[in-house]
């Protein structure tokens, strides 16, 4: 008699407990009045394996009691690393190896879960922990820490109260500066964590003139700065941009502009931090640029500039969250990056308002979801 056994990795434990005291699921038998077929299991595996109407196994186990068709078959099966099996009535090592094979799927099923935490509604990411991360975290949304297995990045989830109900959130820092550190964490926390909305909070560079120190830039577009062409002439060495422009969604931009002309809530964030600060709050929505490197030279900022003449800060991940997004499997999150303005990319530049910038862009990304979600 010769079976063919289909053991489904998604099976639950009680049914593959009694697929194993029942020595695995029969396919295809012999019956008394009907010639067995030699290779008919295997010619009913191949066309359940052939057709989209059947729901295909995951893992597949031949069972004969028949060597000579056990070695017949071996090459097919092992082609598709599939396991064939000696059944003998004077043994029950068959009977050991398939119960080793439900408990190691039953294993590695449970070990599966375990990993798939809960889903977040939203997921924010900073570049740093002090000051961009610690800024989050003081937000009133109870955070409290999470450790995921073979995930060396700590989590800390909480949640949020809107209009219209409650909102999960999880909050991490990358583990460095720069668009890839940021992009490879964005990617992590879209795939483990399935959000409706990713956001990045943190410090930028302003452009002098269009944005004061703590002003909150909401990034429509972003592109990294650094992307193009050097070349060299009798001129000499020059740069050709070749900027590429990932945009904010529009039903983020209209709330972020009903933000942005919330001048009360904006002043109150100023006048709630302990340091008198003499400078109005604003909140803008406009370009944003991305690059690798931290800037204190006018003359590079200038250049950036040129790419795009309504720049309003330069900062080192923005592009990456938005590009981790963009490549995303579906559904893909919405994304939203508020960098507020701690310096102004130039010598004078210092650490005095990080601190408040990490704060003024961690407020508005609260105000912006518990008042207009």
């Amino acid at each position: 008699m010769d079976w063919m056994a289909c053991v489904d990795q998604e099976a639950n434990s009680a049914a593959a407990s009694n697929a194993a005291a029942e020595q695995s699921p029969l396919l295809r038998h012999s019956t008394s009045d009907v010639e067995p077929v030699r290779d008919g299991g295997l010619s009913l595996l191949e066309e359940i394996l052939a057709r989209d109407i059947y729901i295909k196994p995951r893992e597949v186990v031949g069972l004969t009691a028949h060597v000579d068709i056990q070695e017949e078959m071996r090459g097919r099966f092992d082609s598709e690393l599939w396991s064939v099996l000696h059944y003998s009535n004077s043994s029950n090592a068959w009977l050991d190896q398939i119960q080793r094979k439900i408990e190691h799927i039953l294993q590695t099923n449970r070990e599966r879960l375990t990993e798939c935490p809960e889903q977040a509604d939203i997921c924010i990411l900073t570049a740093l922990h002090a000051p961009e991360l610690t800024a989050v975290l003081r937000l009133p949304w109870d955070f409290q820490p999470v450790s995921l297995e073979r995930d060396p990045t700590q989590y800390y989830r909480g949640h949020l109260t809107t209009k219209h109900g409650r909102l999960s959130v999880v909050a991490a820092s990358a583990s460095r500066m720069g668009m890839p550190a940021a992009a490879v964490l964005a990617m992590k926390m879209i795939q483990t964590f399935k959000p409706g909305y990713i956001a990045m909070t943190g410090i930028a560079a302003g452009v002098p003139g269009k944005v004061e120190l703590g002003d909150i830039i909401a990034a429509d577009p972003s592109w990294d700065y650094g992307s193009g062409k050097n070349i060299s002439s009798e001129e000499g060495s020059s740069f050709e941009a070749a900027p590429h422009h990932l945009n904010l969604d529009p039903f983020i931009r209209s709330k972020l502009e009903k933000l942005r002309n919330d001048h009360s809530a904006l002043d109150s964030l100023r006048r709630h931090w302990p340091i008198n600060i003499a400078t109005p709050l604003t909140m803008h929505l406009g370009p944003l640029a991305s690059g690798a490197s931290v800037l204190e030279d006018p003359t590079i900022t200038s250049n950036i500039k040129a790419q795009h003449r309504k720049l309003l800060g330069v900062e080192m991940e923005a592009y990456g969250v938005f590009a981790a997004a963009h490549e995303a499997p579906h559904p893909q999150p919405k994304v939203i990056v508020l960098k507020s303005v701690c310096d102004f990319a130039n010598p004078e530049k210092n650490d005095n308002y990080q601190e408040y910038a990490a704060y003024t862009s961690a407020q508005v990304l609260k105000l912006l979801f518990e008042g207009h979600f």
